[in-house]
Order: C-alpha cells, then sequence, then structure tokens
C-alpha cells in the first residue's frame, strides 16, 4: 500500500492528463459525473451564520439542467451556473446577510474509496482512506484542492478557493459513507460576490521506467 500511495503521489506531481467531466443540476444538487474517474454530487449550497446553524435552501434547477437558483427564507439568492466545457460550477450572490459566515458545499463519497483509494489536499501527497471507522475527521484545514483518487489511480480533482475544507468519516454514526464539506469563507473574501469550483477527471501518469 505505501508503494501504491508513493507512486500517487509522484504522479500527481508529475504529470497529470485532465479530461472533461459531464455536469447538471437537478432537485438534489449540482451531479459531477467523471466516468470512471467517479461520480459525485454537490449539494445545493447552504449558508451558515454568526450562530453557527446552517439554513438551506429551495433549489430550483434550470429545466435544461445548466443553472440552478438557490433562495433562502431571508431572500438571499445563490446562482449556480455550469460549463461542462471549461469543468466549472460558478455561485454568485450579492447582498449577503449581515451575520453570514460561509456558504457550504459538500458532497457524500462511496464507502468504497477505502479499497485502494486515497485522496490529496492542496496537491500535496496521497494518503489513503481510513480502512476502519476511526475519527470523525480525518483530513481538514484551508485548502484550494482536493483530488479523491480511485484505486485505479483515476480521480476526480477539485480546485476551489483556498478556504477550510474536511472528510468525514460517516461510518462512526453507521452510514456506510464518506463525506467532503467546503466552506466558502465570507469573512475572508469579503468583497467577493462570486467563487467557482473546477472539476476534471484526472489519470495519474505511469511512472517512468528505468
Amino acid at each position: 500500500m505505501k508503494t501504491l500511495l508513493a507512486l500517487l503521489a509522484l504522479a500527481f506531481t508529475a504529470s497529470l492528463a485532465a479530461q472533461s467531466v459531464k455536469l447538471s443540476a437537478d432537485t438534489k444538487g449540482v451531479i459531477v459525473d467523471g466516468g470512471t474517474a467517479g461520480r459525485i454530487v454537490l449539494t445545493p449550497p447552504a449558508l451558515t451564520g454568526s450562530d453557527k446553524k446552517t439554513r438551506k435552501p429551495v433549489f430550483t434547477p434550470a429545466a435544461d439542467g445548466a443553472t440552478a437558483t438557490a433562495t433562502f427564507p431571508d431572500g438571499f439568492v445563490i446562482k449556480v451556473a455550469l460549463s461542462p466545457k471549461d469543468g466549472t460550477i460558478s455561485y454568485s450572490f450579492d447582498q449577503v446577510p449581515a451575520d453570514a459566515a460561509s456558504i457550504v458545499v459538500n458532497a457524500t463519497l462511496p464507502v468504497s474509496y477505502n479499497e485502494g483509494g486515497s485522496f490529496a489536499t492542496g496537491g500535496g501527497e496521497a494518503k489513503s482512506f481510513p480502512g476502519e471507522p476511526g475519527k470523525q475527521l480525518f483530513a481538514q484545514g484551508s485548502f484550494d484542492q482536493i483530488d479523491l483518487v480511485k484505486s485505479t489511480g483515476e480521480a476526480l480533482s477539485l480546485t476551489m478557493p483556498a478556504s477550510y475544507q474536511q472528510l468525514q468519516d460517516n461510518r462512526i454514526w453507521g452510514t456506510q459513507s464518506f463525506s467532503w464539506i467546503y466552506h466558502y469563507d465570507l469573512l475572508r473574501y469579503p468583497n467577493e460576490t462570486r467563487f467557482t469550483i473546477s472539476v476534471a477527471a484526472v489519470k495519474a501518469a505511469a511512472p517512468a521506467k528505468k
């Protein structure tokens, strides 16, 4: 396993062959389909306030699945626009509530990632998903990239403005899955009215033969 992770880390830093992903919006959120690299669904953007409570919107996708609108009870709106050609998911907004702290997007990850799969944060070294349930959070920090790597070396690579994110083991509650959670820090980016998550399906290059 250590040899596999070392090769994956080397491959990620040396060469990545990016492939396009399919993006579409439905009532559950944004579907990211990287084919053999994996498929995840990003939840509708939620909002956290200074009270640390989470506010969820009514999420309305357009008929063509290319855009969607998240409308909160106080009238705050986040518009979501997808560009499959560029692999981007853009979240735009204005008139942010005064007590708003962050916009939260997350995705449930299949438990099968622990069967030889790994993850890398901030373009760093690949680490394995926990084989057995342990602590709730097995990765956390302020990152601008996360790579979700299958045992085959194929991966979904997500890049975004640097902000707090975490990988969570849901098995401690009896649910056979992991979660990725991203908090776009509105206080860190006070003058911004938009942020983008870019997604690519990547394949680690085979190590060069000696």
